[in-house]
């Protein structure tokens, strides 16, 4: 048998502030999953670093 489409509630981007640079996409099945990775992010303090959610939208393609 073969999954198929395996769902994530949330998707997000641990980034460098100074840079922007992405430097982590993290995928959560669950929503409890995601909120403790928020608890923990919080407690760690990371200086210099941030999250955000990914974009979930298709790539427009330039068209010339």
């Amino acid at each position: 048998m073969r999954r198929v489409g395996t769902k994530y509630k949330e998707v997000i981007e641990l980034f460098d502030e100074k840079t922007g640079e992405v430097v982590r996409v993290i995928r959560f099945r669950r929503s409890i999953e995601f909120d403790e990775f928020l608890k923990k992010f919080k407690a760690m303090r990371y200086p210099g670093y941030g999250w955000r959610y990914k974009d979930k939208g298709k790539k427009k393609e330039k068209h010339e």
